[in-house]
């Protein structure tokens, strides 16, 4: 038996065909055309589902569901995209949409939620029942498995955590709000701060690597460099570690996981970035909580939304995992 696995992002559309091992069988990656619209977008998303069953060599009536995870708030259960503020949409009827062309089971979750589903099935939750997992991108987002149950909140909100106050009279958040963490260890946040720096003249490989154009500047670039040992850059990244940890402190004290999985293109800076974090974590935690909880990046990088996606569409079909 096989299920498809969507990860939908406002730049790229993924699909996958995945069967009962959670082995990928085949995929489809394609540009997401947002700029065209929410009926073009759906479009895409079921041509992207027939390449990948084209790939994996199935047909159609191999697949038993399919399961969507989509950056923005869902009705899960009508099948909904109620906002999604990087798309455009509001009230957008995805599953009964995509449907009309593949009139298949479908479900429709969270990205972050369907991707914390996906590492504590198949990655590094895989075993544990308390697991709080985040993404660091552009912005945070967040996710949980308590007591072995995904969590979603009433209005399937849970998790926000990208918009906890850490600075009160912080950098202007995209929410509006000001001192979010996401305004402080986001991707915009992190970049800010290493211009800052740079504009005080101070001397770094930064600055050639991007030929002082500062809108060149990502923090992968700043995270090559301090592995390099630029010493400004390695003073961003461990700042960024520093603006992390006060927030994952904070959720081990509400949450007291066994496992907090760290995600995201941001998280891949390594040992610098999580040694910063976790220095701050013991630092400003309850030594009850963060003791017994293993700090770990994420394993299953960006498989984590399709195979999630597929973990959704199976439970809930009431099957066993």
């Amino acid at each position: 038996m096989l299920f498809i696995g969507c990860d939908v992002g406002g730049t790229n559309i993924r699909s996958a065909v995945i069967d009962e091992r959670g082995r990928i069988l085949g995929e489809a990656k394609m540009r997401a055309l947002m700029e065209k619209g929410a009926k073009v977008v759906l479009g895409q998303i079921v041509d992207s589902f027939r390449e990948a069953i084209s790939r994996a060599k199935a047909k159609r009536e191999d697949i038993r569901a399919v399961g969507i995870a989509m950056a923005g708030q869902h009705d899960s259960k009508a099948g909904v995209c109620i906002f999604s503020p990087n798309f455009g949409w509001e009230n957008v009827p995805v599953i009964t949409t995509l449907q009309e062309e593949f009139p298949i089971p479908m479900f429709l979750g969270n990205d972050v939620n369907l991707a914390t589903l996906g590492e504590w099935r198949y990655g590094a939750g895989k075993g544990y029942k308390w697991v709080v997992m985040i993404t660091l991108g552009t912005g945070i987002g967040g996710g949980a498995v308590l007591d072995g149950k995904l969590m979603l909140g009433t209005t399937e909100m849970f998790a926000e955590v990208g918009h906890m106050t850490i600075l009160p009279d912080g950098p202007r958040c995209g929410c509006g709000n000001h001192g979010c963490w996401e305004a402080l260890a986001g991707r915009d946040g992190i970049v800010r701060r290493a211009v800052l720096k740079l504009q005080e003249g101070r001397e770094s490989s930064l600055s050639q690597v991007v030929n002082y154009n500062w809108r060149n500047l990502t923090p992968e670039i700043i995270a090559n460099e301090a592995n390099k040992g630029d010493e400004v850059a390695k003073e961003i990244i461990e700042e960024t570690g520093y603006w992390v940890g006060i927030g994952v402190a904070n959720l081990i004290n509400i949450f007291n996981p066994e496992v907090f999985i760290i995600g995201g293109r941001i998280a891949l800076a390594g040992e610098l970035l999580f040694s910063a974090i976790e220095r701050t974590v013991k630092a400003r935690g309850l030594a009850a909580s963060w003791g017994p909880c293993k700090i770990v990046p994420a394993a299953l990088g960006d498989d984590a939304g399709v195979m999630g996606a597929v973990a959704f569409a199976r439970e809930r079909l009431g099957e066993e995992l």
